[in-house]
């Protein structure tokens, strides 16, 4: 059950004042705790106008190794996002482990999608013109959303783009990769601990992508990975495993490395956003032709 308090007027930012995309904070309860949610629209676009068109929708997740971040450091790519689709970014305040393990977060993710398509109307979004993004641990949260999804018979995302996910929890694709530090290899490993406190929820599917075995009914999807970065190989990975499903999916190479990620570095890696930008709206072009 999800619910909504009216937005605080601090967190509005009118377009026609600033130039730049409106961030609506809402506060949406899932399960037993209340997260903040970030709504932001495009610029030039008033969502409280009564004339105002349905846009398209995501719901972004954030990075952190399901163990930091949040929609604060995600607000930047979140307007970027808005404008470049553009389109409706809807952000949540996530649970993060060690103090709130599996299954919490993506139990989160799929509560703010239920959220939204029942308010669909009053967030001025088309509730079933929607697709699913992530970064690392938002990218793995991306996928368990599309599982729980299909599995709950609620309505499907037009497509998933996983940016740089992690999908493997036995590390078997980053360890086996080459030049990855071990540092790497221990903090991915700890925040896994965190994550998945117990044997069974390491190998949940929801959890762990590269063990799922039923991937069919999971969206279109592009996966982008960096040239040098020690995710690659188990994004890599996914992709080919969702094309074996005949899900359409395809692994973009992205030159280089990406700094600290797109979500902290997006100006560098603007050429991610404008890949990932297209292949949205193509998304939302196909579920427009489909309805």
């Amino acid at each position: 059950m999800t619910k909504t308090t009216t937005p605080r007027s601090s967190a509005v930012q009118p377009a026609a004042e600033q130039g730049e995309a409106i961030v609506i904070q809402h506060v949406v309860a899932s399960g037993d705790r209340e997260m903040k949610v970030c709504v932001c629209y495009p610029a030039g676009y008033w969502p409280v106008s009564a004339g105002a068109p349905l846009l398209p929708w995501m719901l972004y997740l954030h990075a952190g190794g399901f163990v930091d971040g949040g929609v604060e450091a995600a607000k930047e790519l979140a307007r970027d996002l808005a404008e470049s689709v553009p389109a409706v970014v809807v952000t949540p305040d996530y649970s993060l482990a060690p103090a709130n393990p599996f299954p919490a977060a993506p139990e989160d993710a799929v509560n703010t999608v239920s959220w939204v398509l029942k308010q669909a109307r009053k967030l001025k979004v088309d509730k079933l013109r929607f697709a699913l993004v992530g970064e690392e641990a938002g990218g793995n949260l991306a996928i368990a959303t599309a599982q729980m999804l299909r599995d709950r018979g609620l309505p499907q995302p037009a497509g998933q783009w996983l940016i740089r996910p992690v999908t493997d929890p036995c590390l078997q694709h980053a360890s086996s990769a080459g030049q990855v530090p071990m540092e790497m290899l221990r903090k991915l490993a700890c925040n896994y601990r965190d994550y998945l406190p117990t044997p069974a929820a390491s190998v949940h599917p929801y959890a762990a992508p590269a063990l799922a075995s039923r991937l069919a009914g999971l969206p279109p999807t592009l996966v982008q990975v960096a040239e040098k970065d020690a995710l690659r190989a188990e994004g890599e990975a996914f992709a080919t495993k969702l094309s074996k499903a005949g899900i359409p999916a395809r692994a973009l190479i992205m030159p280089g490395a990406c700094g600290d990620g797109v979500e902290q570095s997006h100006e560098m890696c603007q050429a991610w956003v404008k890949e990932g930008a297209r292949f949205l709206r193509e998304s939302f072009a196909k579920a427009d032709d489909a309805s």
